[in-house]
């Protein structure tokens, strides 16, 4: 199953920042797309973490300790991803 993760560049900094290089989870920060869309007329510059869900569940707990604020965006890319 592929998850889908949309972050903030400053998110996405301090992920890559706060994440080991032995994590499973690494790979899937290192490589993740810079994307710059509109959604119903608003601007969204980021970055799309694909991962699986081992990945997604680490990525989480990183995020519990240095980005909480984007902890219900993971939430919700999980859930999307389990029921799709």
């Amino acid at each position: 199953m592929e998850i889908l993760i949309k972050v903030a560049p400053q998110a996405y900094d301090r992920l890559r920042r706060n994440i080991s290089t032995e994590s499973v989870a690494y790979e899937a920060i290192k490589k993740a797309s810079r994307i710059d869309h509109s959604i119903e007329g608003v601007l969204f510059a980021g970055y799309a973490i694909a991962c699986n869900e081992e990945q997604a569940r680490i990525i989480l707990e990183i995020a519990k300790q240095c980005c909480p604020e984007i902890i219900p965006a993971i939430e919700q890319a999980v859930t999307l991803a389990r029921s799709g």
